[in-house]
């Protein structure tokens, strides 16, 4: 009977560090992988874009199409790290939210010269609502996970 309870707490011991992994690495998964989608859409345009090279100031519609696309990323992104968090999907969106947060705070002062402010002000206005729309479709339907 003790070995069998011994066994019980290991399992639970297990089953708590795995959650709380995955409450970590969920967040960080979908934040590279909107990095790497974005950073792929970003080369793909610059190749389709007549005129537009790594010196010259991109088109408006750039910016415009780019905003489209970060936003589509983003809420690819909310998906994906909801999807992999399982039960802690609350937590690890509201992770990424945070993180990704503050990185788009510290690209905006780096970059503030070298692209419009209302791009810069629009990537971190959208970004949350886009996450928080990619994990509330992962985690529609699911009764086991709390609505945020």
């Amino acid at each position: 009977m003790a070995a069998s309870q011994e066994k019980l707490r290991q399992r639970s011991r297990c089953a708590i560090t795995n959650c709380m992994w995955r409450a970590v690495l969920a967040p960080i998964a979908g934040y590279v992988a909107i990095g790497i989608l974005v950073i792929f859409t970003d080369q793909l345009f610059s190749l389709l874009t007549h005129g537009f090279d790594s010196g010259a100031q991109p088109p408006r519609y750039y910016y415009a199409l780019s905003l489209l696309t970060d936003s589509l990323y983003t809420v690819l992104g909310g998906y994906l790290c909801a999807a992999l968090a399982g039960q802690r999907a609350r937590r690890a969106t509201l992770i990424l939210i945070v993180g990704g947060e503050l990185v788009g705070i510290g690209s905006v002062i780096a970059f503030w010269h070298t692209q419009p402010h209302w791009f810069a002000i629009a990537l971190l206005l959208v970004y949350p609502p886009a996450v928080w729309a990619g994990s509330r479709i992962r985690m529609r339907g699911e009764p086991s996970v709390a609505s945020l």
